[in-house]
């Protein structure tokens, strides 16, 4: 293959402005508070997101690659706040270290990197770097930086890299969006391939051990992309929308991810105890993010943001949507009714609600103002009552992505906690980390916490709560 040359920060929106990586690695305690900070509101909020430390190569595809960066706020319950952010120090990204540079090319423009660079023990993925940067969690007492179809990363509760996480081997995949299921204490996982098996399916148990491990899912003969995933009390939930990889088109410098809505929109209800599983079929769209899924009689309910299609440039024939889906896996039918047909990505609830019926949803989306902001960029925090169908929404001058929530220490409602993210000026000078009150919501934020530096746009993020 060519050499490839660096990728112009100036040419790339997601390498500028508010998107600009960071290369500071710093602890700092001790944060300004403007406004007053929630009593009983104590734990920490950590967020990953890509931020490459050296150029890229090549092409540079948000939000598919980066080095992962991972910012921690910790609130204490003194009062006291302080932040912390760190590289997560992926094999590939020690290799690049070592060398100096960028080794790797980027999604569209693979370089196949010489392997004597890159160690004994590389990480899987070649040509491809591992990048753990899409989410970060806490289960069972790790902290695992997560990214699709390729093995974790645990990092300690400060955030150092403490090394590979695949069970020894016996996982080769993990996903981005694993869910918790808040009673069993379950996390369940899933993992797709450009190979056979395509796709498959994992559980780590609520002690941390594999107690369910890699199980392919019967039905799929190619490649799908598949982001996110719910869960219910009866089933793990894959949709698979009609983007599948195609391989031959990114060796001749095409995508490497192809639309075909000719296929429909496949979803898989998996039977948790291992039952087979069972189809559903609609018309093709395609999701990124969803907020919850929860079993209702026989059938299955999720609420996502909708998408007309796929595509990771500009499309002005994408339309999008909030929408509620209901399933019936015995009928292998659907039903999809678009809330409101107003575009918004990174839907979140109450994650104790996980799996079970909730009645709120908060949807990140950009105001009638925020026309100017880049893809990935969000200015508006959108609230649904999924009970009235009612929607409130907050205008924010600030940028932010998506917003986590927070409950209140005690507190079993809903809406008796905060909504917690971190947000940006508009200029990309400051970012603050920004406090509403759930139940107050949409009024101004209660607090922000005015941040040492400026915290790149990044992905997605958990509230953990302080434990003992």
């Amino acid at each position: 293959m060519p050499d490839l040359e660096p990728v112009d920060p100036t040419t790339n929106a997601h390498l500028r402005g508010r998107f600009a990586p960071t290369h500071s690695e710093i602890t700092v305690e001790g944060l300004e508070v403007e406004g007053t900070l929630p009593e009983g509101l104590v734990g920490a909020y950590l967020r990953n997101g890509p931020n490459p430390k050296f150029t890229p190569l090549g092409s540079y595809t948000f939000p598919m690659e980066g080095d992962a960066m991972v910012h921690g706020t910790w609130i204490e319950a003194d009062g006291t706040i302080r932040y912390r952010n760190r590289w997560v120090r992926s094999k590939g990204m020690a290799a690049e270290e070592r060398a100096g540079k960028a080794l790797f090319g980027g999604l569209m423009t693979p370089a196949f990197v010489d392997p004597s660079l890159l160690g004994n023990d590389p990480d899987p993925g070649w040509p491809f770097k591992l990048d753990p940067f899409i989410n970060v969690v806490r289960h069972a007492g790790r902290h695992l930086a997560l990214t699709e179809s390729a093995p974790g990363y645990e990092i300690t509760s400060d955030l150092d890299t403490i090394g590979r996480f695949d069970f020894d081997g016996r996982v080769k995949g993990m996903c981005a969006h694993p869910r918790i299921d808040p009673v069993t204490g379950d996390m369940v996982l899933f993992t797709y391939d450009v190979e056979a098996p395509f796709l498959s399916w994992m559980t780590i148990g609520a002690n941390g051990d594999l107690t369910r491990g890699p199980t392919v899912i019967d039905g799929v003969d190619e490649g799908y992309m598949v982001h996110d995933c719910v869960i219910t009390e009866r089933y793990l939930v894959l949709t698979l929308a009609p983007v599948v990889f195609d391989l031959d088109a990114m060796m001749t410098g095409g995508d490497v991810l192809a639309w075909k809505p000719d296929l429909g929109t496949r979803i898989a209800c998996i039977p948790r105890d291992g039952s087979p599983v069972q189809w559903v079929h609609t018309d093709p769209f395609f999701v990124w993010h969803f907020g919850n899924g929860f079993d209702l009689g026989d059938d299955v309910v999720m609420d996502f943001s909708w998408w007309s299609s796929f595509s990771l440039g500009p499309d002005p024939d994408k339309r999008g949507a909030f929408a509620r889906a209901t399933l019936h896996p015995s009928a292998g039918t659907a039903e999809i009714e678009h809330v409101e047909d107003v575009p918004g990505e990174f839907g979140r609830i109450d994650d104790r609600r996980t799996g079970r019926e909730h009645r709120y949803v908060t949807v990140s989306r950009k105001s009638p103002r925020g026309g100017d902001l880049v893809p990935g960029e969000f200015d508006q925090l959108a609230r649904y009552d999924m009970a009235t169908g009612e929607c409130k929404a907050y205008d924010s001058d600030l940028v932010f992505g998506e917003v986590v929530f927070a409950p209140r220490q005690g507190g079993t409602d809903e809406l008796d906690g905060f909504y917690v993210t971190y947000g940006t000026d508009r200029a990309a000078e400051s970012s603050w980390l920004v406090i509403w009150d759930a139940a107050s919501f949409p009024a101004d934020p209660v607090a922000k916490v005015r941040m040492p530096q400026r915290i790149p746009n990044g992905l997605h993020g958990n509230w953990l709560p302080a434990e003992g």
